[in-house]
């Protein structure tokens, strides 16, 4: 138990050490340090210079790696023999972003800091496709598949000449960010930091999207048609009215990381 207490106390005193404040004083961009960060936004690295004691400037980016989930969905309501009743998909998750944020800190012995900023990239968060036929006969791909809707809101979910269909979630590639946290981007007394942050990106109102055709007529205008919760009929595949329903919600994205430093100048 005494080992253990002492251990804490190092571990304090470290910790205490780490983000000290010395006498030095930062001028515009004279220092830069190298960024390694883990967390819900993905695996990031950021290069981040000081201004004055004030401020900091960070820039870099950051990717989720590749996600999967297979499902089946049943189709309901396709109005055509061809359709199969039961469709095995695969959805995929890939982000990637750039990033440019910018940190505050309003106390000068404080690692404290405000943060606000950009994330900028991806919009496809989300691709769905088949990996089961949706058409039963061959002949049909490219010129059949399922309807999604009712009356004028009534859509064919259509197939390329392979019997592949895609469907996307998208938000805005633009996505701003505000946030808080601990530690600096640019340590002063220590070549070696560490730094905390959470904050939220601001991703718009996500849509689903597909290529389809409207009453069977095809434009260049209407390949790509945004689905909404309200355009789907009740006897639409619940699955699909579900998963476009609680896309439709998600308008922001919680961020919470960690990040390792180094200063790699004076």
């Amino acid at each position: 138990m005494k080992k253990l207490f002492l251990l804490v106390l190092v571990a304090l005193g470290a910790s205490q050490g780490l983000h000290a404040q010395s006498d030095i004083e930062f001028g515009y961009f004279d220092n830069v340090s190298v960024g390694l960060s883990v967390g819900s936004d993905g695996i990031g690295f950021d290069v981040a210079a000081p201004v004055k004691d004030i401020a900091a400037v960070r820039a870099g980016f950051s990717f989720v790696p590749t996600v999967k989930v297979n499902e089946t969905i049943h189709a309901t309501n396709s109005k055509n023999s061809s359709v199969c009743d039961n469709i095995d998909i695969q959805a995929k998750g890939k982000i990637f972003n750039g990033k440019l944020l910018f940190d505050l800190y309003p106390f000068k012995k404080s690692s404290f800091h405000l943060t606000a900023g950009a994330y900028f990239g991806t919009s496809d968060i989300v691709k769905v496709v088949n990996t089961s036929p949706i058409l039963k006969d061959p002949k049909d791909y490219g010129t059949a598949g399922l309807i999604l809707g009712s009356g004028d809101k009534e859509y064919q979910l259509t197939t390329d000449m392979d019997g592949n269909a895609v469907i996307k979630a998208k938000v805005n590639g633009f996505k701003p960010y505000v946030g808080l946290g601990f530690g600096r981007a640019v340590q002063k007394n220590h070549r070696f930091g560490v730094s905390f942050d959470m904050g939220v990106q601001f991703w718009g109102t996500p849509g689903v999207y597909a290529e389809a055709k409207k009453n069977d007529a095809f434009s260049k205008k209407e390949k790509e048609h945004h689905f909404k919760y309200a355009d789907l009929a009740e006897d639409d595949d619940k699955d699909l009215r579900d998963a476009i329903k609680n896309v439709e919600k998600i308008t922001i994205c919680p961020v919470l990381n960690l990040r390792l430093t180094y200063r790699i100048f004076k």
